[in-house]
C-alpha cells in the first residue's frame, strides 16, 4: 500500500511540473524547479520501497535528499519572489554551491562515513526501508535546512509589516505552512526513527498549495506582466482584479491616483467606502463585467482637480478566451492636451 502511495505522489507532483511548465515563461524558474526536485525526490521514495539490496537503496536514498536540500532554499526564492524582495545572484549561486557540496557528501554514502557512518537494508511488509548512523556533515545538513526555514519566516514578517507582498496574508500563511509541516515532519520522523518516511505526502502537498498560489502572483501581478504593458508600466496606473472581481494588485503609478489602493486587502472584494476609485471608475468596470464584453473599452475620461485622465478596461484571458480576470489602464492626459 505504502508503494502505491509513493508512486502516486511521484505521479502526482510530475502533472504539476507539466502545469508549471504549460505555463512557460509566466511562472519563475525557482517554482519550476522546486517541482523538478520533489518529483524526482518522489521517485526515490518509490525506488527506495522496491530496492532488492544494499546497492540500489543507497541509490536510491541519495536521491530522495533533493528535497532536503534544495526544497528549503527554493522555497526561500519563491517566498522572496512574491514579497517582492531582491535576493542577490551572488549570494543565491553560491548558497545552492553549499547545497550542491553537501549533497556531494550525501553521495559518498557506502565509501565514506561522513554522512552516514552507517546504512543497512531492511525488508518489512510495506517495503524496503534503511537505518542509518548519521556523520558530521548530516549536522551541517539539518542547520541549512533550519537556517532556511528561519529565513522564510522572517521575509514573511518583513513583507506583512511593510506591505510589499504581492499575494494575501492568508496566502502567505499557507506557504509559511506548508514549509514548517514539511521540516517539522522531517524532524519528528528523525526524532521518532520512524521506518518509513512520510516526506512524500507532505511534499507532494506543499507543491499543490504553493503552485496554486504562485501561479495566481504571475498571472495577476503588474510587477510579473511589464512585458504585456512594456514601457508603459511607468508612466500609466494598472490595477488588476480576478474574475470575481476580488482586488489582485496595483503598479506604484495607480497607487499614487488612487491612495485608497494602499489600503485595500488582497484577494478581497472591492471595499465600497469611497475614495476617488468608487468615485470616478468602479460603476464602469462594473457596468464591464455586467456585459461580458472581451473587447477593451477605450478613451473613457473623467477630470479630478483639474486634471484630465483617460482609462481602459480589459479583460485578463487565460489560452483561448475564457475571462481570468480584469485590468484597468489610467493615464494622466493633462500635460498632453496642454
Amino acid at each position: 500500500m505504502l508503494q502505491i502511495i509513493y508512486f502516486g505522489c511521484f505521479c502526482i507532483t510530475l502533472l504539476v511540473l507539466l502545469f508549471l511548465l504549460a505555463y512557460g515563461r509566466t511562472v519563475s524558474v525557482d517554482i519550476v524547479l522546486l517541482s523538478v526536485v520533489i518529483a524526482v525526490s518522489n521517485g526515490g521514495f518509490f525506488a527506495l520501497s522496491k530496492a532488492s539490496n544494499l546497492e540500489e537503496a543507497i541509490l536510491a536514498n541519495n536521491i530522495t535528499y533533493g528535497i532536503g536540500l534544495f526544497s528549503p532554499i527554493l522555497v526561500l526564492l519563491v517566498i522572496c519572489n512574491i514579497c517582492r524582495i531582491a535576493f542577490p545572484n551572488i549570494l543565491k549561486a553560491v548558497l545552492i554551491g553549499v547545497q550542491i557540496l553537501i549533497y556531494f557528501c550525501v553521495c559518498t554514502t557506502g565509501h565514506l562515513t561522513i554522512f552516514y557512518q552507517s546504512i543497512e537494508l531492511h525488508f518489512g511488509e510495506a517495503g524496503s526501508y534503511v537505518t542509518k548512523t548519521y556523520g558530521p556533515v548530516h549536522d551541517l545538513y539539518l542547520l541549512s535546512v533550519l537556517v532556511y526555514t528561519a529565513s522564510g519566516i522572517v521575509v514573511v514578517i518583513y513583507a506583512l509589516n511593510k506591505r510589499t507582498a504581492l499575494v494575501s496574508r492568508r496566502n502567505l500563511d499557507m506557504i509559511l505552512f506548508t514549509d514548517i509541516l514539511t521540516v517539522g515532519l522531517y524532524l519528528l520522523e528523525r526524532l521518532l526513527h520512524l521506518k518509513y518516511e512520510m516526506m512524500p505526502l507532505v511534499s507532494t502537498f506543499s507543491i499543490i498549495i504553493i503552485s496554486s498560489i504562485v501561479i495566481r502572483v504571475y498571472f495577476f501581478s503588474v510587477y510579473y506582466n511589464q512585458n504585456m504593458f512594456e514601457d508603459e508600466i511607468i508612466k500609466n496606473g494598472y490595477i488588476m482584479f480576478d474574475k470575481n472581481l476580488r482586488y489582485m494588485g496595483a503598479n506604484n503609478t495607480a497607487r499614487q491616483l488612487y491612495p485608497e489602493l494602499n489600503s485595500w486587502e488582497l484577494e478581497k472584494k472591492i471595499p465600497g467606502n469611497g475614495g476617488r476609485f468608487n468615485t470616478f471608475l468602479r460603476q464602469s468596470l462594473m457596468k464591464y463585467v455586467q456585459e461580458g464584453k472581451i473587447e477593451a473599452t477605450k478613451g473613457k475620461t473623467y477630470e479630478y482637480k483639474g486634471e484630465l485622465y483617460c482609462y481602459d478596461i480589459g479583460v485578463l484571458l487565460r489560452k483561448g478566451s475564457s475571462i481570468r480576470g480584469y485590468y484597468i489602464k489610467v493615464s494622466n492626459l493633462t500635460d498632453v492636451l496642454r
